[in-house]
């Protein structure tokens, strides 16, 4: 078990680097922690990246597990939001959105998940101009492997998040599932714990 979750934390940290890859001219600045005041809801504020600016609003909500309402988001160039576990896994997409600012989104969970859990809503670029999200997190591994080997200039990832400062803007929520028993995993996860 120590491994499973070992292995997760890898991957999300995996991502991260990945798509921080994204703007390697950038970097982040430190906040610091979170307050007594601090919410898991978040809006990132608009970005100034090459990819044009994105800002997103996700709150805290319940669901049956099978989908989850982004908020609101603005997109400059269009593209997609998309819903990712902690753990990188990448669970639903909207479809294309022009640009401008968009509500409710509904994004439809595959995997769904069966437990509450803190989940992330990233805005993406179209960047191959064909409405179709074509994001790969393999890829994205991937790439943020080229960029720990020091070949940054080899990393180009399809459809990646806007970017603010140096990191991919984005905005959590605690999503609280219906009937739920606890905190934890998508639906995935729990097959392959179980069958193991």
């Amino acid at each position: 078990m120590v491994r499973a979750k070992t292995t997760r934390n890898a991957r999300l940290g995996a991502v991260v680097v990945a798509l921080i890859v994204a703007a390697p001219d950038a970097g982040p600045d430190f906040v610091g922690p979170p307050t007594a005041d601090t919410t898991l809801a978040q809006e990132t504020p608009a970005n100034d990246s090459t990819d044009g600016d994105a800002a997103v609003t996700f709150e805290d909500q319940s669901s049956n597990g099978s989908a989850v309402v982004v908020n609101a988001t603005n997109l400059s160039e269009g593209g997609f939001v998309a819903v990712f576990a902690q753990n990188g896994t990448l669970l639903g997409n909207s479809t294309y959105l022009e640009p401008g600012e968009h509500e409710d989104l509904t994004v439809e969970l595959e995997p769904g998940i069966d437990r509450s859990q803190v989940l992330v809503a990233v805005p993406h670029v179209d960047t191959d101009d064909d409405e179709v999200f074509d994001f790969n997190v393999t890829e994205a591994e991937a790439a943020a492997t080229t960029a720990q080997e020091g070949n940054v200039s080899d990393v180009d990832l399809t459809d990646r998040p806007y970017v603010a400062d140096g990191l991919p803007v984005s905005a959590v929520a605690f999503v609280t599932v219906e009937g739920d028993g606890g905190v934890g995993q998508t639906q995935a996860e729990n097959e392959t714990e179980s069958s193991s």
